[in-house]
């Protein structure tokens, strides 16, 4: 049986409440949850029968609480980390690692000295029909070539949704907009494939529904809602990501061309995933294969590769300090070209 395990949770939003759902779900886990607003801990611990508690150093000092999830604000992210890396906790931190103009560099280091495993939630890296295409492409090749696909030739990446559900996510006082909030998303899943990715240029950021109904009112928003920007990967392969908050319906894809055929791949269960082959290669035979793995809760499988981590003291195979490090230059970059 596995042992019990207790985990505080840091910031009591949208966010905590899916990973407490996720954790819920798993053997022997216990809760204690805190944020300031503490109406928000409370009526948060009252829904998922967890308990609270008033100050995050009540956490940080109980030596019986072995990890934390951190779902604050961003530009807390690198100091709630540090606070907790130097009380002994694992770590799980939402995206992003931090705000563009921090420098989270200095956790590197100090995650190697006290061999604490933390982990940043790019959800997108663990939806299986990607952890698939991930393996044919990066884990099966030799010298950057996949031995299933041959030479990438270009690669897609596009996440879309219609926005308007939060006032923050349109302003860029509070580090709103498709930048933050979607291409991040994609750009994670195209360095995850391809990096180090070059020569980041954006092509477009736009405001384009400045006007909004949100709750029923009228806002102005000032962030931008749509974003495409184009660059290169191991290879030379030419890559383009493209976000927006302007889409009608939530739409998510990858789509790859390579020399001997190409992948199609989705987070949605109600869009096409499949691989096409000129030539049968790798288990996989020629002409199209439906990748048919329906609905998979990818916030239960990240949670559960946490606890995994913790338990086991194995090094995470994705979503590491170093993953997020690498992230953030490029991200850095996308927003020095927008702001100039």
């Amino acid at each position: 049986m596995m042992k019990k395990l207790k985990i505080g949770i840091i910031g009591c939003g949208k966010q905590a409440e899916k990973h407490i759902l996720s954790l819920k779900k798993i053997p022997n886990i216990s809760l204690v949850l805190t944020d300031i607003n503490l109406q928000a801990a409370e009526e948060l611990a009252k829904r998922t029968d967890s308990v609270w508690v008033k100050t995050r150093e009540e956490i940080f000092t109980d030596p019986s609480i072995k990890a934390v999830i951190i779902c604050t604000p961003t530009s807390t992210h690198i100091e709630l980390i540090k606070e907790a890396i130097n009380a002994g906790k694992d770590v799980f931190c939402e995206k992003p690692l931090c705000e563009y103009q921090q420098d989270p560099s200095e956790l590197k280091e100090l995650i190697k000295k006290t061999d604490r495993i933390v982990m940043i939630g790019y959800i997108y890296r663990f939806v299986p029909v990607f952890e698939e295409a991930y393996r044919l492409i990066k884990e099966q090749s030799i010298d950057g070539i996949s031995l299933l696909f041959g030479k990438i030739l270009s690669a897609y990446f596009r996440l879309g949704g219609r926005g308007s559900h939060q006032v923050w996510k349109h302003k860029k006082a509070t580090g709103g907009g498709a930048i933050n909030e979607m291409l991040v998303h994609m750009v994670d899943l195209a360095n995850w494939y391809f990096g180090p990715l070059r020569d980041i240029e954006v092509i477009s950021c736009d405001l384009r529904c400045p006007k909004r109904i949100i709750n029923g009112k009228e806002v102005i928003a000032d962030a931008e809602d749509f974003v495409m920007i184009r660059c290169y990967g191991q290879n030379g392969v030419e890559i383009y990501c493209q976000a927006d908050l302007i889409t009608p319906v939530f739409t998510q894809y990858v789509e790859i061309q390579a020399e001997n055929g190409s992948f199609m791949g989705s987070i949605q269960a109600d869009m096409p995933s499949y691989i096409f082959l000129k030539e049968s290669r790798g288990g996989y035979p020629a002409g199209k294969t439906q990748m048919g793995y329906g609905y998979r809760n990818v916030w239960d499988i990240q949670m559960l590769t946490f606890i995994q981590a913790i338990l086991t003291r194995s090094p995470l195979d994705r979503n590491t300090i170093e993953d997020s490090i690498e992230l953030h230059k490029i991200m850095k970059e996308i927003k020095r070209q927008v702001e100039k």
